[in-house]
């Protein structure tokens, strides 16, 4: 898990019955509206911009770290008022976060120790995969410790081999870990489609709808 086991000795205080055996093997997260917020496709530029704010949610005064990433300040074309467009009403700023209750999951991950031998993935359809990369590259989830470091497969889009289907995605997860599908535990919104469904359906994979963000007891109930 890259970087993440390093921080072992910090590890969470939250604590669950799943013990090492029961662990999968490897954990695939969709993105937009599952991990974060708002969706790519709804910024009007690249999230280029590093947000600092506490790392842990549940506490105001932890380490300060880049909790998101904002797309820069735009003129809106034709826009006779002369304010800033964001994208937003009244010109709010376009800031890419991670749901409070998905940060506490990556940060389970990256530091209890149960979790150091599964291996951590993405699957998306994003509409714009380069502001989705330019997010994981930025977002941190413990001091010095990016959802890059901690993401060993990724499976972003909807062209070439990957389709608006994330069995596209899956395909090549499982080519390139060598992990059975069975192994596997996916969490996904499904506000735009059951795609664990129809993972289950097509391949067997266990999967967890995550409709309003991943919330941490959804990672222990999984």
């Amino acid at each position: 898990m890259g970087k993440g086991s390093s921080a072992a000795a910090a590890a969470s205080s939250s604590c669950n019955s799943i013990g090492k055996d029961d662990l999968p093997s490897m954990i695939v997260f969709d993105l937009d509206d599952c991990l974060w917020t708002p969706e790519m496709h709804e910024l009007s530029g690249m999230p280029s911009i590093p947000v600092d704010g506490p790392l842990d949610p549940s506490d105001n005064m932890s380490q300060l770290g880049t909790v998101g990433m904002k797309v820069p300040s735009r003129r809106r074309r034709g826009n006779s008022k002369g304010f800033d467009w964001g994208g937003y009403a009244h010109d709010d700023e376009e800031v890419v976060e991670l749901y409070p209750g998905a940060r506490l999951v990556l940060r389970e991950l990256a530091m209890n120790p149960k979790y150091e031998g599964v291996k951590i993935a993405v699957a998306s359809t994003s509409l714009e995969p380069s502001y989705s990369r330019a997010c994981i590259n930025g977002i941190e989830i413990v001091d010095g410790v990016t959802m890059k470091d901690m993401i060993s497969y990724s499976q972003i889009g909807r062209e070439g081999q990957l389709t608006s289907r994330k069995t596209t995605h899956f395909k090549l997860l499982q080519k390139q870990s060598g992990i059975p599908y069975d192994e596997m535990l996916f969490f996904d919104d499904c506000n735009w489609g059951d795609h664990v469904g129809d993972l289950q359906n097509s391949f067997g994979v266990t999967g967890i709808r995550t409709p309003h963000g991943l919330q941490l007891d959804e990672l222990h109930r999984g």
